[in-house]
Parts: C-alpha cells; structure tokens; sequence
C-alpha cells in the first residue's frame, strides 16, 4: 500500500494525524468563505457610501443649478430652451463643471420627465430620448425615487455607450426650488456617474486582509487545540493500552468461565439423561394398563383354540388295546382276524358305519390343527412384538446420532400408541407423502417426543375427537405437525408449558416433565417446537421441526 494510503487508512486510529488533517481543511474552507464574503460586504458598504454622496451632490447641484441659471432666467421672464439657445447651454454647463470641479464624477446627464436629455456633459448625448420601458431606475427617479446600477467595465450603459471603467449610475430627481432652497415640485431626472476603478483593488485588498487575518486566527486556534489533542491522544494510548491489558485478562477469564460451562453443561446433559429415563418409566406406567389389555386378548385367543382341541380330542374313544397315556387312535373296523360271522352281518355295517364316522370325525380335528396353530402362531408373536416395543421404549442408553427415516420412527410410534385404552374411541390421522424424509437425530429420542406429544393430544381431547398428524417437507427442514380437537392452551399458559413441572392436569396424572424433555430433546438435535392454540377448547397445534439430513 502506498505510503498516502498509509496515512489516510492507518491500521489504528490516529487522533493526531486525523485532527491535523481536518483542521488543515477546516482553515482553508473558512478563510475562503471569509474572503468572498468579506469583500461582498465591502463592496456593498463602499457603494452605498457612494450613493450616499451622490446624493449630497445631487441635492447641491440641484439648489446651484436653480440659483445660477434657472433663477436668473425666470426673472427676466425668459424661456428656457437648451436645445436652441446656445448661450442657455453654455451658462447650464459652466455651472455644472464649476461644481464637478475636483470631484470623483465622470458624466452628468439632466432629463426630462419624458425621459429626453436637456443637457449632459457629452454633448454628443443631448436630445437622446431613453426608452422608460427600458430603464427601471430612469423610471424610479421620474416618479420620485432616487436608484443606482453598477457598471462594471467591458458593458454598455443605458444610453449603450461602452464602459472603460467600472462606473456607479445614480438617478436623482430634480426639483424647482424656493428662495430659500426648499423644494417646489420635480421637473426632471439627474443622472450622474461615479468613478468606481478603485472598487477591484480595493475588494482585491480586502479579499487578502480577510483571507489573512481569518487564516492566522485559525492557525492560532489551530496551534491551541493542538495541544489539548496531544494532551487527549497521549492520554488515549494509555487508556488503550490498560484496555488490551483488560482485553487479554478478561479473555482467559472467559475461557476459565467456558471451561466451567462446558462442565456444568455435561453435567446438565447427565441431568437431562436421568430425567429422560425416569420420564420413560412415568410414561411405562401409564401404558401398563393398554399393555395389559392388549396382552389378554391374545392369550385369552391361545386358551381358546387349546380348549376347542381338548374338547374335539375328547369326543373320540379309545381303543381297546390303547393303554392310558397312549395317544387317541381310532378303532376301524378293518382287522381281518375279527371278520364276524354270517349271523352277525348287521352287528358288523353297523360297527363299521361307527368306525367311518370316527374317521371323519378324525379328518375334521385333523383339518383344524392348521387353523388353530396359525391363530396362535400370530398371536404369540403379537404379544411378543409388543413386550419388545415395550422393552425397546424402555431400556437406557446413551444417545447415538444417525442418518434416521423420520415416517418410520412414526410409524413405529403409531404403533405403541395404538395398544392405548383412550385411542380406540379417539381417532389417529395421517397424512405423509410417498418420499421419504431423513433427519440426523437419536431415533429412540425422537420417538419418544413423538409418543408423548400424541399421548398428550388424546388426553386433551374427548370421545369421538380426532389427533391429525402430518409431515411436511421444506427446502432444509422437516416439519412433523400434531394437531387436537381437544381442549385447547388458555393464552396465559402458552409461554409456561416448556416449563419444567408445569401441568394443567389434575394431582397425580402428570408429572409436568414432558413438554420440558420433549424441548430439550428438539434442542439438542438443532431443531425447534411451536405451540399454537387460539384458546380454551379450540384444539392446539404443535409443530416439531428438524434440519433435513444432507
């Protein structure tokens, strides 16, 4: 980096050079602000002086013109006609230069109040006519107002002559007069130049006294408040200084202070681990009875199809030769050695109708075996499937975090759900697409918050209600939406119901650590769970939502 970009863009701040720079600035914009400002205001007051003058002049050569020439000639009832009486003319402008003598006027013109030049003292002017429309200060002073116009030079006048000079045109009314010099009434316009050549040198001057004096007061100021900056700079770096000092001190207490949280969170998450465990055997509790129902069917099925077959082996007789504790055989009939005699023909069809009605007696036991076998084939490991649920629930372990499908582990919830007594009048929908989505979590975690968030809508709702679960699938994110028809969360209590031990439920049905595990479970696998409910008995809606695994 270049050594200017340096020292504009120091890599610390430095109060030094960025007040230097900025007063340096400072100075050079006020001092020229104060040197057009300054010589404006002087070349206004040293105009309005001028017109000032003018204006005694005027009123001066006014009364002497009335008194040497216009007096004179009223008396000896005379008319005044300048533009043919050279001897009128002549005497009008020895007046004037008597009195023009030795003063600062370059040009003097009288007009009438047509706006005609009587006299002036360029000859060459006398009889032009202005045109009123085109002089707004000839018409000021015609109707009594007394103006002026600088003309700078390099322009052209009113009467469009060229200027060499700078000039100041002044317009006065001119008046007839008393004896004693008061005015009559106006009969003209006088109109006098002034020179102005001065005015350049003397702005320019000013121009430098202000530009010098306002840059020398600056720089004093400047030199004073250098001090008390280098004064406040030095005082800075020390404060700086003792700041990094607090900065490092205070980054090791931070990282003692980290070592202590990450201590205390492990012990937390050992907490959170118990208190999961003992929230599993809350909830063991709670389906024991669906369980116990659930198992009797089964069994209650298996002890049927046995006593059906007790009661079918019964029926069939023994043989002759069958000792006790021999298996039931059927007696045919069909041995050679007992052939009856001719006399006893009857005694035998009937002994041998008996014998085949035996048989098929012992084909119908023999059709069911299959039946009764596969019945309690199904149902023995219907119940086995439910104790490893069961067991699968309840058993501790630590927590392991895989490529998990998040429809199966709620089917595999539904399922448990399903043995509850309350869930065969309530009604479970379900409403998933055919793709499959993935979350990076803990699988026996997540169904457990599932099952404790369906469990919790079947309770909050009554007989005929229904729970509506659905998964969404957004762009990072899966959403798994439980919604109740039940009794809905008052508003005061939607920021309460994470809260550990926090329940509405009555003493003794909820220990108020579900919703809080559910949490902090949701939290750990970098998700979130929202509570929304429009009132008592509006039903609620909570949404789980995981980061979708990549």
């Amino acid at each position: 980096m270049p050594k200017f970009q340096k020292m504009l863009h120091p890599e610390k701040f430095n109060l030094i050079l960025y007040y230097t720079v900025t007063s340096f600035i400072a100075i050079v914009i006020i001092s020229l602000a104060v040197g057009w400002i300054f010589p404006r205001m002087e070349s206004e007051a040293l105009i309005k002086r001028s017109e000032e003058y003018a204006q005694y002049f005027v009123l001066h050569l006014n009364y002497e013109i009335y008194k040497d020439f216009l007096l004179p000639i009223l008396k000896r009832n005379r008319l005044i006609d300048l533009e043919n009486n050279r001897a009128q003319l002549k005497r009008l402008d020895k007046v004037v230069r008597e009195n023009m003598y030795g003063l600062n006027i370059k040009k003097l013109y009288l007009y009438d109040l047509e706006g005609r030049v009587v006299y002036s003292t360029m000859p060459e002017h006398i009889g032009y006519t202005v045109n009123r429309d085109s002089n707004k200060k000839l018409d000021m002073a015609i109707h009594g107002k007394s103006a002026s116009a600088l003309r700078l030079a390099g322009t052209i006048d009113s009467k469009g002559a060229y200027v060499d000079e700078s000039l100041l045109e002044s317009y006065f009314p001119f008046y007839s007069m008393e004896g004693n010099g008061t005015k009559k009434e106006q009969i003209g316009v006088l109109e006098i130049y002034q020179d102005m050549s001065a005015l350049r040198m003397q702005m320019l001057a000013a121009r430098e006294k202000a530009i010098i004096m306002t840059s020398s007061a600056m720089s004093v100021l400047f030199l004073a408040l250098f001090l008390v900056v280098l004064k406040a700079s030095r005082i800075i770096n020390t404060r700086t200084s003792q700041l990094i000092d607090a900065r490092n001190t205070l980054e090791r207490k931070v990282e003692e202070r980290t070592l202590d949280i990450r201590a205390a969170y492990k012990k937390l998450q050992e907490t959170q681990r118990k208190l999961l465990q003992s929230e599993k055997l809350a909830s063991i509790g709670t389906l024991a009875t669906g369980l116990a129902h659930e198992i009797n069917n089964p069994l209650a099925s298996v002890a049927s199809c046995a006593e059906g077959l007790i009661e079918r082996l019964k029926t069939i007789p023994l043989r002759k030769e069958q000792q006790p504790g021999e298996p039931y055989t059927v007696d045919g009939g069909n041995d050679s050695s007992n052939t009856p005699a001719h006399g006893d023909r009857e005694i035998a069809e009937e002994a041998c109708d008996t014998g085949n009605n035996e048989k098929q007696e012992h084909l119908k036991v023999l059709e069911v075996f299959p039946e009764y076998l596969r019945i309690i084939c199904e149902e023995t490991y219907r119940c086995k499937a439910i104790i490893s649920n069961l067991l699968n629930f309840s058993r501790q372990s630590e927590p392991r975090f895989e490529r998990v499908e998040i429809i199966r582990i709620l089917h595999d919830t539904l399922a448990i759900v399903r043995h509850q007594p309350q869930s065969g009048e309530r009604t479970i929908r379900l409403s998933i697409s055919d793709e499959l989505c993935y979350v990076i979590g803990d699988a026996q975690q997540l169904k457990q918050v599932f099952l404790n968030l369906i469990i919790n809508a079947l309770h909050a709702i009554e007989n005929g209600g229904e729970v509506f679960v659905s998964v969404l699938q957004k762009q990072s994110s899966v959403q798994v939406v439980f919604q109740d028809s039940g009794m809905g969360i008052k508003p005061e209590h939607l920021d309460k119901i994470f809260d550990p031990f926090f329940t509405t439920k009555p003493v003794g049905e909820g220990t108020g650590l579900g919703l809080a595990i559910c949490y902090g479970i949701i939290d750990v696998h970098n998700g979130k769970i929202d509570v929304f409910s429009e009132g008592a008995g509006k039903g609620t809606t909570i949404t789980v939502t995981l980061p979708m695994a990549g």
